[in-house]
């Protein structure tokens, strides 16, 4: 197998590899801070894991709920949790916390893919900046650098990880790898699955090295690392939630030939979102260059595996590839490949042209323009239970029913009770700002859903699970929904026929007007329905 070269002192950036990839990274961030900003959303999924940092932080240990039952684990993110636990203890505002922490993950996911491309490739100043730019302007990078949800901290591990394995062919660091690898799986419950991958790229990369033993060792280092401390973690869930699964996964995991198609739904529709990315994979593939392989073929690895999983698992409701972010993140690597292939070569200026329409294609996805049909996306509609929307479309609807249920949860601060309890679907917002215990007919925080309920045939990823309000009726419920709403507008609007609504006999709905000076607009009102029978 050939040595990997660097390229010829003609090429070496004046003043060093540090100056160029400063260079690069400066107008880089600055690409990315805008786009984070033009996509900049609140996800409502992302306050489970505030209310469960929120009561760690208080005092009542890691739970939701905390008059309804034993602790149920409601969220995949468990370092999150405690991270943001830790900066409420500290008087932190919880969700502004969050976004900011999320945001700066993001900058750091930037800079260590396009030093690991500079270094790793030995690029030209050209071919940093290119691959810079194509890392700051990817729509998932800037989408998920504010939802508040673990998405970019785990994307963030799993490059640190990969760079420590695979980014000094001559020292690969195995502890450090596997304690990063170990990171993600704490910070995302199938965080361990990017861990794997990664592995089995350094598996790869040590067969077509000539077999090294220092790629060997520090394979076996880091795969010690992540299934010591993964199987710890696991220990600990078992003991203290009393399951060795989150309710997340059992929830929202399960094999099904339906889910399978949904889910290469999902990743079609994603590639085809981002055509940039399969872009980029055919350039690096027209730049080869064998004695790049013990790059290459990891890293087509971890696309491929991360695909696999997305269709296995039927994708995910969230917009922008969520579920595959981890390795997408990693894709500015394919076009700093394409680069050292290029450069040398004379095809500096047609690959530079190349990347200058690859980062445009990257912009205008965030601004919701795509060379694909949106006739040709719709074929891939993986939503099944909604109507096709884009995925900024997606981002739009999720942003304004998250700031919606923010105001809810607040109004129902004001009037109702510490000890009620209402059923809901959309458990995030309405949960964190009332207070209330929730019992979610999706099952995240309810595990007795689980066992009660059927697939639906056609449902979004994550709500294939799904119970009738009533199934909670045992449990005495105060609450079965609530709405804002303004004073003067007909309760036909939420309920249709009050009288004919089959809540009509068990339920009476109640009205608080709301006061601006609470902040609520004017003419704000609440409407509760309190459960008066359970039959």
């Amino acid at each position: 197998m050939p040595q990997e070269s660097g390229p010829s002192p003609g090429q070496a950036p004046p003043g060093g590899p540090g100056r160029a990839l400063r260079r690069a990274l400066l107008p880089a961030l600055a690409v990315y801070a805008l786009l984070a900003w033009r996509l900049d959303f609140v996800c409502d999924d992302a306050f489970i894991s505030f209310r469960y940092a929120r009561n760690l932080a208080e005092g009542h240990g890691l739970r939701f709920n905390l008059t309804t039952g034993p602790p149920v684990e409601g969220y995949s993110n468990l370092l999150w949790v405690l991270w943001l636990g830790l900066l409420h203890g500290l008087g932190l505002d919880i969700v502004v916390a969050s976004r900011v922490s999320s945001a700066l993950c993001g900058a750091a996911l930037v800079a260590v893919v396009t030093r690991l491309a500079q270094r790793r490739l030995t690029l030209s100043p050209a071919g940093t900046l290119a691959t810079a730019l194509f890392a700051a302007s990817l729509p998932p990078v800037a989408l998920w650098a504010t939802g508040g949800l673990a998405t970019m901290p785990t994307a963030l591990f799993v490059a640190l990880a990969f760079e420590r394995l695979l980014g000094d062919p001559e020292r690969p660091r195995g502890w450090q790898a596997g304690a990063l690898a170990a990171l993600a799986a704490l910070t995302r419950a199938d965080g361990a699955a990017w861990g794997l991958m990664l592995l089995g790229g350094g598996f790869l990369a040590w067969l077509v090295s000539g077999r090294e033993r220092r790629m060997l060792v520090a394979g076996l280092q880091a795969f010690a690392v992540l299934a010591l401390i993964v199987g710890a973690h696991v220990a600990w869930r078992l003991d203290y939630y009393g399951d060795f699964l989150p309710n997340t996964a059992r929830v929202k995991a399960g094999f099904s030939r339906h889910r399978l198609e949904r889910g290469l739904d999902y990743v079609a529709a994603t590639l085809l979102t981002l055509p940039a990315i399969p872009a980029a994979l055919l350039l690096s593939i027209r730049g080869w260059r064998a004695e790049l392989v013990r790059l290459w073929l990891p890293l087509v690895l971890m696309l491929a595996g991360t695909l696999a999983y997305g269709a296995y698992v039927g994708g995910d409701f969230m917009p922008m590839g969520r579920f595959l972010f981890p390795a997408l993140a990693l894709s500015p690597l394919l076009l700093g490949l394409a680069w050292r292939g290029a450069e040398g070569r004379g095809r500096t200026l047609a690959l530079g042209a190349a990347s200058a329409a690859l980062v445009t294609l990257n912009a205008l996805a965030c601004f919701d323009r795509n060379p694909v049909p949106d006739e040709v996306l719709a074929r891939f509609h993986f939503r099944q239970d909604r109507a096709w929307e884009s995925e900024v479309q997606m981002r739009t609807s999720m942003n304004e029913r998250a700031r919606g249920w923010m105001d809810l949860g607040r109004a129902l601060a004001l009037h109702t009770r510490p000890g009620e309890t209402m059923v809901a679907g959309p458990i995030g917002a309405r949960s964190f700002y009332s207070r209330l215990d929730f019992y979610d007919i999706y099952g995240l925080v309810t595990p007795e859903v689980i066992g009660a309920a059927e697939p639906r045939r056609r449902s979004s990823p994550g709500h294939d699970l799904r119970v009738d309000y009533l199934f909670f009726n045992r449990h005495r419920p105060t609450y079965v929904g609530a709405f804002l709403s303004r004073v003067d507008a007909p309760l036909s609007d939420q309920v249709g026929d009050w009288e004919r609504h089959p809540f009509a006999r068990l339920a009476r709905l109640e009205r608080y007007p709301l006061r601006v000076e609470d902040g609520f607009e004017e003419g704000a009102e609440l409407r509760l329905v309190r459960f008066l029978r359970w039959e």
